[in-house]
């Protein structure tokens, strides 16, 4: 009984260290920081723009665009611009997760004005324009101007087929058909998975009998080694069991 569980353990030891050993190899190369070799501009240049069929023009992309692992993979005038969001909002650099803002514009040609005895007026759903003329003809007059639009963003995700992985999008448009999107800037800063993760669970499990138990587990990476105690409610027999996996698919 000893020499399996020697065995079993000693071949979960090899996965891991192979493991290890690859994934270190890979990430070496020449000792230079990612960071260093890749500048993120905030600006994001993979962007769809489309309609609907109110008229509302959509801009789309990818969520996976301009996702960072640091602050300091980001260009100059980026890290400037994010500084300034962060005194903005009052936090500190750690603390930011998602920044994203979008460039509009609204155009309206041709808005047939009404005449009251005061003012020249446009009105309608989202906007309200008035030009009140003055008394004093020394005076041009002034406007009062209100605008109502709602803002609306999406994140959603699609599959090519069932089988195919998911695809995340953002998705972003304002409910008046004159605006018109002109441009997104975005950075996210990507969480950090643990490497290392101690993992316990409650199990249960049937082949023909059924059994009941606790398992722990530690995770590095992609493998997760552990052992789990089963109980047979029809024999009442304890036993231990040894695994070692290895994540091959993620979707």
């Amino acid at each position: 009984m000893r020499n399996k569980i020697f065995t079993a353990l000693l071949i979960v030891l090899v996965i891991v260290l192979t493991y290890l050993l690859v994934t270190s190899r890979g990430n070496k190369e020449s000792g230079i920081e990612p960071a260093a070799k890749e500048l993120v501009n905030a600006e994001v240049k993979n962007i769809v723009t489309k309609m609907d069929r109110e008229g509302f023009e959509h801009t789309v992309m990818s969520d996976k665009e301009n996702v960072i692992k640091s602050v300091a993979q980001l260009d100059t005038n980026s890290r400037k611009k994010l500084d300034s969001v962060n005194a903005l909002l009052g936090i500190k650099e750690k603390q930011l997760e998602h920044w994203i803002s979008y460039s509009a514009k609204l155009e309206g040609k041709l808005l047939k004005a009404v005449r009251t005895d005061t003012s020249f007026r446009y009105e309608d759903k989202w906007a309200n324009i008035e030009y009140v003329i003055s008394k004093d003809t020394a005076n041009n007059g002034h406007f009062n101007f209100k605008y109502n639009a709602d803002i609306n963003y999406a994140e959603y995700w699609k599959r090519n087929h069932f089988l195919a992985p998911k695809k995340h999008y953002i998705d972003f448009w304002i409910n008046d058909p004159r605006a018109t999107i002109n441009g997104v800037k975005r950075i996210k800063i990507e969480a950090k998975e643990p490497k290392f993760k101690v993992e316990g669970s409650s199990i249960v499990m049937y082949d023909g009998h059924a059994h009941i138990g606790a398992d722990v587990g530690v995770k590095i990476g992609k493998v997760k080694v552990g052992t789990s105690y089963m109980y047979n409610t029809a024999t009442g027999d304890l036993k231990p069991y040894y695994y070692g996996k290895f994540k091959l698919l993620d979707f």
